[in-house]
């Protein structure tokens, strides 16, 4: 009987370590991935795209605005203290194990090996060395796109603004200046 229960106890362990030499073998192919498509490059990009978005939304709001000196300062102290907590954030060195993770989940291990024999083709590497370039293009589009849409937007911004007036609900009464008493009345 012992020698029943050893054999199956390592029939059960015994893939064990199997197990964690293929999970070494997939993680080492999703680090190749990310590192072949640049993925901590694309991360860098996106914070500078918000930050930058951050500083623009707020130029934008206090354009219109008079602002003094010591208000512009403490608006950009600011901005660079969000612009500070959002790289702090998202900073490779706190996201690469998520992602790392979301990669592993997503793909299989001979999913892996098609992909990266891709990127090592001639192809994958004409994919991998134009996309920067396209990007930029394609960003350049739609952002002509969305100036061209900028009337259409201010437009439909003023009639929301208008309709919002007209649907807020009037003063209640007890808002409102208090009516004056009627003085009491008297018999004659």
């Amino acid at each position: 009987m012992n020698r029943l229960y050893a054999a199956a106890l390592l029939l059960v362990l015994a893939p064990a370590p199997l197990l964690r030499a293929d999970d070494a073998s997939k993680h080492a192919k999703v680090e190749e991935l990310i590192q072949i498509t640049k993925v901590n490059q694309i991360a860098e990009q996106m914070t500078q795209q918000m930050t930058a978005r951050m500083r623009t939304m707020a130029a934008q709001q206090t354009a219109s605005h008079a602002v003094t000196p010591a208000q512009q300062k403490a608006i950009s102290d600011y901005i660079t203290q969000l612009e500070n907590i959002t790289r702090s954030a998202v900073a490779w060195d706190k996201i690469k194990a998520g992602i790392v993770a979301d990669y592993s989940q997503a793909y299989t291990e001979p999913e892996l090996d098609s992909i990266l024999a891709f990127y090592h083709s001639p192809a994958g590497k004409a994919l991998l060395d134009k996309s920067p370039e396209l990007m930029a293009k394609t960003m350049q589009t739609v952002q002509t796109q969305m100036a061209a849409a900028q009337p259409q937007m201010r437009q439909a911004n003023a009639e929301f603004t208008r309709k919002m007036k007209e649907l807020a609900p009037a003063p209640s009464p007890s808002t409102s200046a208090p009516a004056s008493t009627p003085a009491p009345a008297t018999k004659h």
